[in-house]
């Protein structure tokens, strides 16, 4: 099902992309007093080649990877499964207590640091105006809260034994990245609409 809507969502916007191409070229064709440029034009046709890595390359995409990374690697480490566990007053075993201790202290420690970092007095991650957003605090959230996560998953899984080698720890960084897969190329095809909608149109 989920190949199914992601199948339709990808094809939808390449129509919308092949439909903003010709409707630029004829709109700008019968109309060339209009503020708009045509994507078949030498000059559109310049940008769509010479500008797609450029288009692709954007902060989302980053979000993306890293979160897929630590989400994976909660899930892979069996992390979730003993929180779970442990809301619902299951027995879980010693080791995974120990190591969800572990997590809770990580946890604590990274609260401390950003608090630390955003809350005192000329917090070196504060805008120059003193504020949290936009500031450094801000642009780093995302990595902040994916590399917390991916730390906790892999000590969790250590201490509790989930995960026993280092190969094991490499597939649980890599895990999400397949679970997740299906969203780049929709990513692909969102952006590349998305930088042609504000080429066309000047934005």
């Amino acid at each position: 099902m989920k190949n199914k809507v992601c199948g339709i969502t990808s094809l939808t916007l390449v129509i919308l992309q092949v439909v903003l191409i010709l409707a630029s070229w004829i709109v700008t064709s019968a109309m060339p007093e209009l503020s708009m440029r045509s994507l078949l034009s030498p000059e559109g046709v310049r940008w769509l080649f010479g500008h797609f890595i450029e288009n692709m390359s954007s902060p989302l995409l980053v979000d993306i990877i890293l979160l897929s990374v630590a989400i994976g690697a909660v899930s892979f480490s069996g992390l979730v499964d003993s929180v779970v566990g442990m809301v619902h007053h299951r027995k879980i075993r010693y080791f995974e207590r120990v190591g969800l201790w572990v997590v809770v202290g990580e946890i604590l420690t990274v609260f401390i640091v950003v608090v630390l970092l955003t809350c005192v007095p000329h917090a070196i991650l504060l805008s120059v105006t003193g504020h949290l957003f936009p500031s450094s605090f801000s642009q780093s959230l995302i990595p902040i809260i994916s590399i917390t996560l991916l730390a906790c998953s892999v000590s969790f899984g250590l201490v509790s034994g989930r995960l026993s080698s280092l190969n094991q720890c490499f597939e649980a960084m890599t895990y999400g990245l397949v679970r997740f897969a299906w969203v780049l190329p929709i990513y692909v095809f969102f952006m590349e609409l998305l930088r042609s909608i504000q080429f066309v149109f000047y934005v």
